[in-house]
């Protein structure tokens, strides 16, 4: 068996115990390269995110609405799609996506369902 594999790193102290012949100094300077490209990433604030997200979506942003929309596309599906998985009329989704019909709690939980997400968000 080989010997522990330490690796020291501005992210953290890492310890392999690899269980066949490696070639260590290649495996350290793989992890150590893709730890690298972990502290180069750009670090984005969430509130920055929201802000830029509500300027976007306007009124309309973290209403039921949004969120039925958003996780439809989440999930890659048209409105066409869903309305066959849930027998809710494609032209009462839209309505419902575009803040001009109210879902329901029970069109909610259809929904949700299929959309696997918490049914309140879309109340």
């Amino acid at each position: 068996m080989s010997q522990p594999l330490k690796i020291h790193h501005d992210v953290g102290d890492i310890v392999l115990k690899p269980s066949g012949k490696i070639n260590t100094r290649r495996l350290k300077e793989m992890l150590c390269s893709t730890l690298d490209q972990y502290l180069e990433e750009d670090h984005i604030p969430a509130k920055k995110l929201h802000d830029e997200a509500k300027q976007r979506h306007g009124a309309a942003y973290q209403t039921p609405a949004y969120y039925l929309r958003l996780y439809r596309q989440r999930a890659e599906l048209t409105q066409v799609q869903l309305a066959d998985k849930t027998g809710i009329l494609q032209h009462h989704l839209s309505e419902m996506e575009n803040s001009k019909r109210a879902l329901g709690k029970s069109n909610a939980k259809k929904l949700a369902k299929i959309l696997n997400c918490d049914y309140q968000k879309l109340l």
